[in-house]
């Protein structure tokens, strides 16, 4: 039955039934769990829908039940169905129903197994399109009628609108120029002007940064650009000054002319402001010239005067090593004085070394035990220390087998997980079909031991007539001999009477053993029947109907209350 009930799991589970992975047969399931099977089924077949579990109320869950007790009616299942198969079911009737249902299903309701990419990647790409189809599948609703332009989604709030957002507040940088050739400059840079990151708060650097790069160039030719605007403005007046005007519409024409000529004299006004800023801009520009000369004849000056310096420096480097040398050739004159100073201070030196090997035997000795001590307890623990390198070393390489191998069987997991996911309805006939084989294997050999019984059985009672027909033979061929002889001998009267005794008590003795086999075959129906008694569960039935009953009375209870 074992198998049975795994066939029907993985049928149901492919129904998309709510079954755990730790239930492994029917006798695990509960109440909503066989409701929840039976309406899967149900709605595979009848393409109806059908509550998956039972409602908190007893009249609801009796109407329940008796419907879908009703609909397996209908579809021709022939023992008895009612409510109480489905709320005080029994393991038996539910493999039963189960088993109907299964059997009833239409062939396109058993999926496939879908397989998961598994990857990153992957993952990043299901999120995309997860999110696309969900903005997709959302109205579109313009920014400005957006609040601050947030727009809601099941992973938070988007803000995608460009009227609330803040004015760039920036800062002037002081930002190195790359072209300059100026060493002044360059060192200032270097050593006195702060950091970029330091220049402004971070709120506004990259505001300022940005504000930066948008500056206009220090050669950006501005008359240029003004002389074009101008002379486009010059050929549009011209244009609509040479448009024939009609009579009626020369008093327009006259106030238009006047509007005309204040623009200009506010357009010559700019331009003269213009010509002022670019004559200043040119001025500006002929001094900053100016000062590059005047810094780079500076320069030169600096790096001539260095040059002198360093040759100055070097003189005077000669000059002392000279004035050394002659110092020492002058002490060297004075030989006498000179050569007894140096006896002296070798005899001193020898004093002084012969005093030393005394201090150094003195300290050498205990030294060179302890260095001998120190060396054999060294010897003993680099044995030690070498041991234990070697243990280490094993460690490692059967650390790194065991990682192999962890490695491998990772991998052959991976491989094996996902070839299950990509069975599909094919390998599972199979695996049904190899199933079922099985069961066919077990039941034929069931038959083959109930035959051998049968046949033992047979066998046993073909020796017992044979033995009982042996026994009626010898008795009535002794009581043909010893009746002739009982006439007139005593002891063959008396042994003829203790054989019909003895005939009597054996009769009885058979008839007694013929009994106790009808009795023990009377027994094991009995024990037969309290195993299906048992099965069937009637005391948790009871129990079941019992705590039904109760709670049929709080609702009813419930009911009258608000009545009164």
């Amino acid at each position: 039955m074992e198998e049975v009930d795994k066939i029907i799991i993985e049928s149901l589970r492919n129904l998309e039934c709510d079954i755990g992975v730790k239930i492994k047969n029917l006798k695990q399931f509960d109440a909503d769990m066989v409701t929840g099977a039976v309406s899967s089924c149900l709605e595979a077949i009848l393409h109806s829908s059908f509550p998956k579990k039972l409602p908190p109320s007893m009249s609801a869950r009796l109407k329940l039940a008796s419907n879908m007790a009703e609909q397996i009616k209908d579809l021709g299942f022939r023992e008895d169905m009612g409510y109480q198969s489905i709320l005080y079911y029994n393991e038996e009737e539910v493999r039963r129903v189960l088993i109907f249902l299964i059997e009833r299903l239409p062939r396109e309701t058993i999926k496939t197994v879908s397989v998961e990419q598994i990857g990153y990647v992957s993952r990043i790409v299901k999120t995309l399109e997860d999110n696309i189809k969900e903005s997709l599948s959302k109205t579109w609703v313009p920014s400005c009628f957006l609040r601050q332009g947030v727009r809601e989604t099941s992973q938070g709030y988007i803000v995608n609108s460009l009227g609330d957002s803040c004015s760039l507040r920036t800062e002037k940088l002081d930002i190195p120029d790359s072209r300059t050739q100026n060493e002044e400059l360059k060192y200032y840079w270097i050593h006195n002007v702060p950091d970029v990151t330091k220049q402004c708060s971070h709120r506004k650097l990259i505001p300022s940064l940005l504000y930066k790069d948008s500056e206009f160039p220090e050669d950006f030719d501005l008359k240029n650009v003004i002389r074009k605007s101008e002379i486009v403005s010059l050929n549009t007046i011209e244009t609509d000054l040479n448009i024939p005007i009609s009579s009626s519409e020369k008093i327009e024409k006259t106030s238009v002319d006047i509007i005309n000529i204040d623009k200009d004299i506010e357009t010559r006004a700019e331009q003269s402001k213009i010509d002022k800023l670019s004559e200043e801009l040119e001025n500006k520009k002929s001094q900053y010239i100016l000062l590059q000369d005047k810094v780079k004849t500076k320069e030169a000056l600096l790096k001539e005067l260095i040059r002198t310096k360093n040759e100055e420096q070097n003189y005077l480097i000669e000059t002392l090593a000279k004035v050394k040398l002659k110092t020492k050739t002058q002490t060297v004159l004075s030989k006498e004085e000179n050569l007894a100073k140096l006896n002296n201070m070798i005899e001193k030196a020898n004093d002084r070394l012969a005093e030393l090997a005394k201090q150094w035997h003195e300290i050498q000795t205990p030294l060179l035990e302890e260095y001998k001590c120190l060396k054999d307890s060294l010897t003993s623990e680099e044995s030690k220390y070498q041991e234990q390198k070697e243990k280490l070393e094993n460690f490692k390489e059967t650390e790194i087998k065991l990682n192999e191998n962890i490695k491998e069987k990772k991998d052959l997991s991976q491989n094996l997980t996902q070839q299950y996911k990509q069975i599909n309805r094919k390998n599972n006939r199979a695996m049904y079909t190899r199933r079922i084989l099985e069961i066919i294997s077990n039941i034929r050999k069931q038959n083959n031991d109930i035959q051998k019984v049968l046949k033992d059985t047979r066998e046993i009672q073909k020796e017992i007539k044979n033995l009982t027909g042996q026994v009626d033979r010898s008795f009535t061929l002794a009581d043909e001999l010893i009746f002739y002889d009982a006439k007139n001998d005593e002891t063959a009267r008396r042994s003829y009477k203790l054989l019909a005794a003895l005939r009597d008590e054996f009769n009885i003795i058979l008839k007694t053993l013929e009994d106790l086999g009808v009795v023990e075959r009377e027994c094991r129906n009995l024990e037969e029947q309290i195993e299906i008694e048992k099965s069937k569960e009637v005391s948790v039935k009871l129990e079941r109907v019992i705590s039904d009953l109760r709670q049929i009375q709080k609702e009813t209870d419930m009911m009258k209350k608000p009545s009164s």
